[in-house]
């Protein structure tokens, strides 16, 4: 398995976990104040995550060395700055599938009104 795929099947996981948890969530609410499930409510849920996975991302991104021979030590070893910079790369793609899941599920809301 290529680096990029693996990259992107890691990242789509952990935004799927969000998602489903969020869809949870939502199913939760709505057992609990005794209302129509709607897909609106998942939704809405999954835009601060994406806002919050955003804003870390490009925060550890920044840590990221311009220098390539400062991505490496001596002995061939990521420095920590660039394993922090390649945490941000997966936080951000991981942040994007989530803003796609939130726009399917809106679509859902639309499709399947309470």
């Amino acid at each position: 398995m290529s680096d990029l795929s693996k990259l992107l099947l890691e990242t789509w996981i952990i935004s799927s976990m969000l998602a489903f948890i969020n869809a949870i969530a939502a199913l939760t609410i709505h057992i609990a104040t005794g209302t129509n499930f709607d897909f609106f409510t998942a939704a809405n849920l999954m835009i601060p995550e994406f806002g919050l996975m955003l804003i870390l991302g490009a925060c550890l991104m920044s840590r990221q060395p311009l220098d390539d021979s400062k991505r490496y030590d001596s002995e061939g070893i990521p420095t920590q700055s660039w394993r922090y910079a390649l945490l941000g790369k997966k936080i951000l793609l991981a942040s994007i599938f989530l803003l796609a899941f939130s726009g399917l599920f809106y679509l859902l809301g639309i499709a399947f009104p309470p």
